[in-house]
């Protein structure tokens, strides 16, 4: 069965140190989102970061060490290659927890780290849990959540935290953990999520985003919904796509960010930025000969072309034809005009659309982003109406003077 993986953390500053983290390692099967919450320090943020990133490296260091046993499985799964896996997870969050519990103890301050882990083993995941965080599965269009939920009044500490003392890593050199057994199905998707970013997106957000195509869209539009949700904390999430068409993906030229990356639109973003843009955008599909919208139409959204093509037409004549990171529509989102021309599909096309009010929440959110997307919307502009006044110029110099000549 085919895997894909991806993962994003985002940090509320921009610049500083994430204690939400989230990683996968291909080779071991591995994913897992780390949320750290410190109180006695006066570098909080840091130390969570720091803390964060010693629990995951433990938990893969014991899973590289014992790796014979998951090859075991891979080669004749059994119920007793099973529990051995189980065990060795569960072993995995302890030494884990006394990592976290030693480095609490060595900087005379509390923490509580909230750990999500998967291993997939074929088509067998093993998951385990410690904290706040969260473990869904996606499944034919319905959410289920895996893990236990949270405390309805969740401790909410400094550095973005949010753990239960009682369930995580770090208070205790042993941690109780939740491991279990998911046996698999091509088309299933495994979401791991911080704690404040699943609590800002409801299930009804989930499934919408876990219905895009491409694993980076569902991780962006997940942290997305969560900001717009009013997430001002460090948010980390992992995507675990079982069965996915690696062709859907390179048809996608990469991935969603590395679509927008290529938009001269956007050229001059950061990677930050481009997650928060992919995090507004949702992608829609037409057919060959389908239209996209007709001239006088109003217009409330961009589009951006991931895959296909697209012709613009006025008065039922083709004027230019679009196609990969080509984008149109974007006068929309200043606006709101009519559109002044019929965009339709050549063929099969999948676009990525961006509506006007998507689009103004985010750069209200962030600054430095909208400075650089609208002053590059206004060069643009401006370039468009500089070459139709010289091509306007040269048309009329042409009919006051047929001949091309002076006198």
């Amino acid at each position: 069965m085919q895997v894909a993986f991806h993962s994003v953390s985002d940090a509320a500053i921009a610049d500083a140190p994430s204690s939400a983290v989230a990683l996968h390692d291909v080779e071991l099967g591995l994913a897992a989102t780390a949320t750290a919450a410190v109180q006695g320090s006066l570098l909080e943020r840091d130390l969570g970061a720091v803390a964060c990133q010693l629990v995951l490296d433990t938990m893969r260091s014991h899973l590289t060490l014992n790796r014979d046993l998951r090859e075991e499985h891979r080669r004749a799964p059994s119920e007793a290659s099973r529990q051995a896996l189980l065990g060795m997870l569960r072993t995995a969050f302890s030494v884990a927890s006394r990592e976290a519990h030693a480095l609490a103890r060595r900087r005379r301050v509390e923490l509580w780290v909230s750990l999500d882990a998967v291993l997939v083993v074929e088509s067998d995941a093993f998951i385990g849990h410690a904290g706040d965080g969260c473990v869904q599965l996606v499944r034919k269009g319905l959410v289920h959540r895996l893990t236990p939920d949270a405390p309805d009044e969740p401790l909410d500490l400094p550095g973005g935290g949010g753990a239960r003392p009682q369930h995580s890593l770090g208070p205790a050199t042993h941690v109780q953990s939740d491991v279990i057994p998911l046996t698999l199905s091509s088309g299933d998707r495994l979401l791991l999520s911080s704690p404040h970013l699943h609590r800002a997106v409801d299930d009804l957000r989930v499934r919408e985003a876990g219905s895009d195509p491409l694993p980076d869209g569902v991780t962006a539009r997940l942290v997305g919904t969560a900001r717009a949700n009013g997430a001002r904390h460090d948010l980390a999430v992992t995507i675990i796509d079982l069965g996915f068409d690696p062709a859907r993906g390179q048809a996608a030229s990469g991935g969603r960010l590395q679509t927008l990356a290529r938009i001269p639109l956007f050229a001059y973003c950061t990677e930050r930025e481009l997650l928060g843009i992919a995090g507004v955008t949702r992608p829609v599909r037409f057919r060959a000969g389908q239209r996209v919208f007709s001239e006088g139409d109003p217009g409330q959204a961009m589009y951006l072309v991931v895959v296909g093509q697209v012709a613009v037409l006025k008065e039922n004549r083709e004027i230019i034809r679009l196609g990969t990171g080509a984008n149109f529509g974007e006068m929309s989102l200043l606006d709101e005009p009519q559109r002044s021309a019929t965009v339709q599909a050549v063929d099969d096309t999948e676009l990525l659309v961006i509506t006007r009010d998507a689009f103004f929440s985010l750069l209200k959110r962030d600054p430095t982003l909208a400075v650089k997307v609208l002053w590059n919307m206004l060069l643009r502009i401006s370039a468009n109406l500089r070459a139709t006044s010289e091509a306007l110029a040269q048309a009329t110099g042409r009919a006051k003077n047929p001949e091309g000549h002076n006198g």
